[in-house]
C-alpha cells in the first residue's frame, strides 16, 4: 500500500482508553440514569452493559474503536472489528447488528484507503453473523475505526467478569504480546513471518471461544484488551479473591519478548504497571512483568472454569480449532492480589 497507517496512530498499540479509576473520578457525582431493567452498567466495569426486555431477552451493547495498528487498512479494519465484537463474545451473547464509527480526512489519505478500512470491517461483520446497520463519520486527520455493536443473550446466562470460584482453572484463548509487536510494526521492526500471524491472531474472533466457554459452564469470563492481563484479572478478582498466574504457562509472540528485553515497550505498558502493580505480587522478577501489563489489540477471552470442565472444554476446543492454555488458578487468599509464580 502506499500509507503507512500506523505512523499516523499516536496512540497505536498503547492503552489509551481511561482507566478505571480515571472514570470512577470524571463520573464522581454525575446522576448516571438506569432503571431496573439494566443488568450490567457502569458498576462492576463489565466488558458490555445489558439491559433486559423480556423474562427471555435481553440486548448487549459495546462499542470499541482505535487508531491503525497494522499498516494494511484492510487488516486493520478487521483487526478493529473483532476487538469490538470481542465484548459481546465475552459476555456469552451473539451479536446481532453494528454500527460503523469512523474519523478520517479523505484529502490526507484518499478514499480508497477508507474503503478498504470499511471492506475489512464490513468482511468481519459477515463473519460474526451480525448485519451492518450504518454508522457515523467525522473528518479527522487521526484515523480512527470501530464498531458500535448489539448483541443478544438470555437474562438468566450472562457470563460476567466476576463469579469465579477458588480452584477455578484461569484459560487464556491468545497469546499476549500484541502490544509491543503494533508498536514495533511503526518502526520496522518485525518480521514479516511474524507481523502476518500477528494480524491473523488479532482478526479471529473470538466466537468459538464464546461459544465453547458456553458449552462447558464457565462461571465468569472477561476479554483481554487494553488493561493487559494483569488489568483485566483484576477485574476479574477485584477484592473478592485471588489468582496464581505461571510464569512459564503464559503464551506470548516470541518476538515480543525479545523486543521487551531490549528495553521496547509501548506507553501503555508503563500506564498499566503503575496502576496495577500494587495488586501483583511477582516471585519470578523477570519478563512476565512484560507480558502481563502489555496491552493488547483484540486479545483473547481470560475464562474461570471449574477443575471439573477443563476435559470437556479441552474436547469442544479440539472439535472447532481453538487454541487455548491453561495459565493459572483462583484462589481464596490472599484476596485481590495476583501472584506470578
Amino acid at each position: 500500500m502506499d500509507i503507512q497507517l500506523t505512523q499516523h496512530a499516536r496512540f497505536g498499540g498503547c492503552a489509551a482508553k481511561i482507566g478505571p479509576g480515571d472514570l470512577s473520578s470524571v463520573l464522581c457525582g454525575i446522576d448516571v440514569p438506569q432503571d431496573t431493567n439494566v443488568i450490567a452498567g457502569l458498576k462492576g466495569f463489565e466488558d458490555a452493559g445489558v439491559y433486559r426486555l423480556s423474562d427471555d431477552l435481553a440486548i448487549v451493547q459495546t462499542v470499541d474503536f482505535f487508531t491503525p495498528v497494522v499498516n494494511d487498512p484492510y487488516w486493520f479494519g478487521k483487526v478493529s472489528a473483532a476487538n469490538a465484537l470481542s465484548d459481546i463474545y465475552a459476555m456469552g451473547a451473539r451479536p446481532i447488528t453494528a454500527l460503523n464509527i469512523v474519523c478520517f480526512s479523505p484529502k490526507k489519505f484518499g478514499t480508497s484507503v477508507l474503503r478498504d478500512i470499511l471492506r475489512g470491517g464490513i468482511d468481519t461483520i459477515k463473519e460474526s453473523g451480525a448485519s451492518l446497520l450504518g454508522g457515523h463519520s467525522v473528518e479527522d486527520e487521526e484515523i480512527k475505526y470501530g464498531l458500535s455493536v448489539t448483541g443478544v443473550v438470555h437474562p438468566g446466562r450472562i457470563i460476567r467478569n466476576e463469579g469465579a470460584q477458588p480452584g477455578d482453572l484461569l484459560v487464556l484463548t491468545k497469546p499476549l504480546g500484541t502490544g509491543i509487536l503494533t508498536t514495533a510494526l511503526k518502526g520496522n521492526l518485525v518480521s514479516k513471518e511474524t507481523e502476518e500471524r500477528l494480524i491473523a491472531v488479532m482478526a479471529t474472533l473470538n466466537r468459538r471461544a464464546s461459544e465453547v466457554m458456553l458449552s462447558t459452564g464457565a462461571h465468569a469470563a472477561t476479554d483481554v484488551t487494553g488493561f493487559g492481563l494483569a488489568g483485566h484479572l483484576k477485574e476479574m478478582i477485584k477484592d473478592n479473591l485471588g489468582a496464581e498466574v505461571y510464569a512459564a504457562k503464559l503464551p506470548c509472540f516470541p518476538e515480543a519478548l525479545m523486543l521487551a528485553e531490549s528495553g521496547f515497550l509501548p506507553c501503555g505498558f508503563y500506564n498499566n504497571r503503575d496502576f496495577y502493580t500494587p495488586y501483583v505480587e511477582d516471585e519470578t522478577v523477570g519478563l512476565p512483568f512484560h507480558l502481563i501489563f502489555d496491552p493488547q489489540s483484540s486479545g483473547g477471552l481470560l475464562i474461570a472454569l471449574s477443575k471439573a470442565g477443563i476435559d470437556r472444554f479441552r474436547e469442544e476446543a479440539a472439535r472447532v480449532s481453538l487454541d487455548f492454555w491453561v495459565i493459572g488458578r483462583f484462589i481464596e487468599e490472599p484476596r485481590g492480589v495476583i501472584r506470578i509464580k
